[in-house]
């Protein structure tokens, strides 16, 4: 059967979601959702089964009305580590007959065995080609570390001329020039999560010399450090203190980080905190995030 969920469906879901890792990003878009956080990235949330005996797959597909209304992005999840190619590409053809926006995806992020049936279903059926894929482990942190991280933040001190807050409106276009992923445009984006989601900022002077963004569904993103800055700790620093404001607003603190980053991706495997997102079979789970034009 496919639904599209209603309110009351995502708010009986939400529990679901943030019991099990692979789903933290859709908890935190549906917490989003539920709170109207983000409207000018509004979510539908779908859900496929073809049977009780079948696997049950979910869709969200955000749409983004910054920087333009043509832009939206398609995360899928599936609730059994066995996936059936038939069923996600029926639950993907519904969602094309009610999204009047699905042959403009932008971004598809899903795990690799879903992304790859997804992905040749997109390129061949829709006017998009693929630019490139960045595969990533995701990472989260259970709420049991919460008040560890909060120890850790309470103890934050910094020299003399330093100080810690939040990231600034005007400081969009420092943040929007240091993300290697953005283009000109995207500044309106940052300004609007600057505005509306949990940020972290470190001042030398009042000027930003290291932050860390949340990104559209809830991940931790784009932490930078100033060239000047760097091998101080500040990094470390600015993840306390974002993660610190995403347990008090009911986040579910999880990032990203990609396979070819092999220094972060060491320090995040070795991290005491940090835990991979595994699947049920206790496999670490790649998420491919592809973007098409």
């Amino acid at each position: 059967m496919f639904a599209k969920l209603s309110v009351h469906q995502l708010r009986d879901l939400l529990p679901f979601f943030t019991s099990h890792p692979k789903f933290a990003l859709f908890a935190n878009a549906v917490k989003f959702e539920i709170e109207k956080r983000l409207p000018n990235h509004p979510c539908d949330f779908y859900s496929y089964q073809k049977s009780e005996e079948n696997a049950k797959y979910f869709y969200c597909f955000r749409h983004n009305r910054l920087p333009d209304s043509c832009r939206p992005i398609l995360m899928i999840g599936s609730v059994q580590t066995t996936v059936n190619g038939d069923d996600v590409i029926c639950g993907l053809e519904q969602i094309k007959n009610s999204e009047p926006e699905f042959e403009n995806i932008i971004l598809l992020v899903a795990s690799t065995e879903l992304a790859k049936l997804a992905n040749k279903y997109l390129t061949t059926c829709c006017n998009i080609r693929e630019n490139y894929n960045v595969p990533c482990n995701n990472f989260y942190l259970p709420i049991t570390v919460c008040p560890e991280i909060q120890e850790k933040v309470d103890g934050i001190t910094l020299p003399v001329s330093f100080s810690i807050g939040s990231t600034r409106l005007e400081d969009a276009e420092i943040v929007n020039s240091t993300w290697k992923f953005a283009t000109p445009e995207d500044i309106l984006q940052q300004k609007e999560k600057i505005q509306r989601l949990p940020t972290a900022c470190i001042f030398h002077e009042e000027k930003p010399i290291a932050f860390e963004m949340i990104g559209l569904h809830g991940q931790l993103s784009h932490q930078y450090t100033m060239p000047g800055y760097r091998n101080r700790g500040f990094g470390a620093i600015i993840e306390n203190s974002i993660v610190s404001k995403c347990f008090r607003e009911g986040i579910t603190p999880v990032k990203s980080v990609e396979l070819s980053n092999e220094p972060v991706l060491k320090r995040s495997l070795e991290h005491p905190l940090w835990e991979i997102v595994k699947d049920e079979n206790g496999d670490k789970v790649i998420f491919d995030y592809i973007e098409y034009y």
